[in-house]
């Protein structure tokens, strides 16, 4: 997870995402063009296991739910990340 960016969730392509960072009671959102990875690539990519379309686990700390279309991360420092369909 630490070696991952944010840019590894999104595959070039047509489409849009929306990513919001929440840190320190502050908001960032922007548009990227792309879309986001499928389920099933993101559990390879993290070393664990979808089930039933989802992904519900901690890796490197770092909180993971993940359904199709909505990617969201909390770290420990209690920072959030989340990447979805815009």
């Amino acid at each position: 997870m630490k070696a991952l960016k944010e840019e590894s969730f999104i595959r070039e392509g047509k489409g849009k995402v929306k990513v919001v960072v929440e840190s320190e009671g502050e908001r960032l959102e922007t548009t990227i063009n792309g879309s986001l990875r499928s389920v099933e690539e993101i559990a390879e990519m993290l070393g664990v296991e979808a089930k039933e379309g989802k992904i519900e686990a901690t890796v490197d700390g770092v909180k993971v739910n993940m359904k199709s279309g909505k990617l969201e991360l909390e770290f420990e420092n209690g920072d959030k990340m989340k990447i979805e369909k815009a």
